[in-house]
């Protein structure tokens, strides 16, 4: 720990240009001690994205609305944010990444007649994180990377760190991958009321292993394996469930909760110059809930500079063994989120993505428009509307 005063000195300000006991005339770079280059950074790209979420309908967890619901779930977010990729050297890749969201929501509402500070809160809320992923190419064949980020919102706080590595193997066909996440949030817990009721917390830890293979010149499959730890208050305490003697209670969920999900992923190469990337998603967890996904995305080239793509998905879940939307007053676990209902969920889409060459410092201007819609069987919908632009420099 005593030689980090020393490297500091040594970035800030250089190392002498006469070396200690030697000739006086021999000089001592920078580059000579630190190596060549391996201190700037050079910005690659720098990408701006705005969306906006609009989502409407109704749920039973929402205090928006009549006493047994189901309530509004009505919400707006406006999310600007920044990604700027760097690197350092020819072998660290810094990417930077920096979401703001603006929201606005009524589902959070009490219903109590005594104005609550949940609702006050939620009315219009401002969150942003920050996300600093480093990538160490050791080699040809292997990546080494460490992620970490900091999210702050009223009234949560969350930090996340990882590390994840990536081998290749059989002239680069094969790639072999592990990562471990851990996650802390810190937040403020709720009476069903709406007075605040002290703070709590939970941490989540993520492992995954992962395999990428390529097929044939033209077909790369992916296979991933997930395992989600969760301790804590699994929930955001101001949720409602509707009881059976026409009251109110809070959400009653199990401290710990264990979670598994493989993913399949393919990208196929099309004879037209175009290309289809499928998705499969299985997932179950100890509460009793298990979803399947499915999703494909067509990309279909214009131009040497525009494509076109379109997107589907599907989704299907069951709940957990308490969902209910009339919970007996003594019921040990109960929960009435309209996320964690029995559903089934779909999503349309369509983007247009294209680059220009452009003069001066930058290579090429990246820019993307594309529109989302987001319908489910328990009576929610959501339009999100997205636009970037970027340099390539």
């Amino acid at each position: 720990m005593r030689a980090w005063p020393f490297v500091i000195l040594v970035m800030v300000c250089g190392v002498p240009s006469r070396a200690v006991g030697d000739d006086s005339t021999a000089l001592i770079s920078d580059s000579d001690v630190l190596g060549r280059d391996t201190l700037r950074l050079r910005v690659q790209a720098v990408t701006t994205r705005l969306s906006a979420y609009d989502q409407y309908g109704t749920g039973y967890q929402s205090k928006a609305g009549p006493i047994l619901g189901p309530g509004s779930e009505r919400l707006t977010v406006l999310q600007p944010q920044a990604e700027i990729v760097m690197t350092q050297g020819d072998k660290v890749t810094h990417r930077v990444w920096i979401p703001i969201d603006i929201i606005t929501a009524a589902s959070p509402n009490s219903w109590h007649p005594v104005a609550d500070v949940v609702s006050g809160a939620s009315r219009k809320t401002e969150a942003g994180t920050l996300q600093w992923t480093t990538t160490y190419r050791a080699d040809a064949l292997t990546h080494v990377s460490a992620t970490h980020g900091l999210h702050l919102e009223n009234p949560f706080r969350s930090w996340n760190a990882g590390l994840s590595f990536q081998r290749a193997f059989a002239d680069q066909n094969t790639v072999v991958s592990a990562g471990l996440v851990g996650i802390f949030d810190w937040f403020d817990r709720f009476y069903v009321t709406g007075a605040r009721n002290g703070r709590t917390q939970r941490s989540s830890t993520m492992g995954s292993l992962g395999l990428t293979q390529v097929l044939t010149p033209t077909t790369v499959v992916n296979v991933n394996y997930g395992l989600t730890a969760q301790l804590g208050e699994l929930g955001n305490t101001w949720n409602a469930v509707p009881l059976a003697n026409g009251e109110r209670g809070p959400e009653l969920l199990p401290s710990e909760r264990i979670r598994h999900a493989i993913v399949g992923r393919m990208a196929q190469f099309l004879p037209w110059n175009g290309a289809l990337r499928l998705h499969y998603r299985l997932y179950s967890d100890d509460w009793g809930i298990l979803a399947h996904s499915i999703e494909g995305r067509l990309m279909q080239r214009l131009t040497p500079r525009l494509y076109v793509g379109a997107l589907y998905r599907f989704h299907t879940q069951t709940s957990p063994r308490f969902f209910t939307t009339r919970a007996p007053v003594d019921a040990p676990l109960r929960v009435a989120d309209s996320d964690l209902a029995r559903l089934d969920s779909h999503t349309i889409g369509a983007k247009l993505v294209g680059d220009t060459w452009v003069s001066g410092m930058a290579q090429a201007l990246h820019y993307e428009v594309g529109y989302d819609r987001y319908f489910r069987t328990n009576d929610l919908r959501i339009d999100v509307f997205t636009c970037s632009l970027g340099l390539v420099f």
